[in-house]
């Protein structure tokens, strides 16, 4: 906050005190507005923005504490600080106990004393408004992170069942699946090609191709992976005559492995 904008409201019922009060703080940054009488300064306050008032305590009509719980209500941001002498101790102890009252200074006043309580009354504004944007901040934050917590969890989520539905899919699919990982493992079978190869239902994921795979497929799958040339070709296995139709998996430039179809075909 800029000085420009820092205002402090005196109130008293009698104007030589404001007048007094005016005079000593009129070299301080920040304006000084005067209202004979409680409810001269609710009307001050009204028509401006306000981070300090300074009020006496004994005032007809309405005193000091009764002016002060009253801006509290409708100005809460509002430091506020109560000038009174020793007699209404007890009244005023209650009302910084209430919360009514930020600082007592007791009549009459030092003079460099009010002004350093003063200067802390603007500080201790400065400080409340820029740990209620730090809240507000946080709570935006916060609020935020809870958005993008449920967008992911929502994603993960779809992400999960779609690769469920793609896996059931492969699983029910009537032409036998293989998928074979760039290191040449067996990563990948389905119902099709566990149920129509023997050596396949008990094979491992994981499992070396050349350790399962007949030789010739394993040198036509070896040349897909290393060459990129995606080439049908046609092996014996089990007393079968298969066809594969590969297809590679990722980028030519990064294969992650490959995709074969297998279907039987006549000798």
């Amino acid at each position: 906050m800029s000085t420009e904008e820092l205002a402090l409201l005196c109130v008293d019922d009698e104007p030589s005190i404001l007048s007094a009060l005016k005079r000593l703080l009129r070299k301080e940054p920040f304006k000084v507005y005067t209202a004979v009488g409680g409810q001269a300064g609710l009307e001050v306050m009204a028509r401006h923005r306000i981070q300090v008032v300074v009020s006496d305590q004994r005032m007809p009509g309405m005193t000091g504490t009764q002016f002060l719980q009253k801006v509290k209500e409708q100005w809460p941001d509002t430091i506020r600080v109560i000038l009174s002498g020793f007699a209404e101790a007890d009244v005023i102890v209650e009302s910084i106990n209430q919360g009514e009252i930020f600082r007592f200074v007791a009549k009459p006043w030092k003079d460099e004393s009010l002004k350093a309580t003063i200067r802390q009354c603007f500080e201790h504004h400065r400080i409340l408004l820029e740990n209620r944007q730090l809240e507000k901040q946080t709570r935006q934050q916060l609020e935020q992170l809870k958005s993008l917590n449920q967008l992911l969890e929502a994603s993960v989520e779809v992400r999960t069942k779609s690769l469920e539905l793609s896996q059931e899919i492969i699983e029910k699919l009537p032409l036998m699946v293989l998928g074979i990982s760039r290191e040449e493992e067996l990563v990948l079978t389905n119902g099709a090609a566990r149920n129509g190869i023997e050596p396949l239902q008990d094979a491992l994921l994981g499992t070396e191709i050349e350790d399962l795979l007949p030789p010739e497929a394993v040198a036509s799958i070896r040349s897909c992976l290393t060459s990129t040339q995606v080439e049908e070709f046609t092996f014996q296995w089990q007393d079968r005559n298969l066809k594969a139709h590969p297809e590679l998996l990722g980028t030519r430039e990064e294969t992650r492995g490959c995709l074969l179809l297998l279907e039987e075909v006549s000798p």
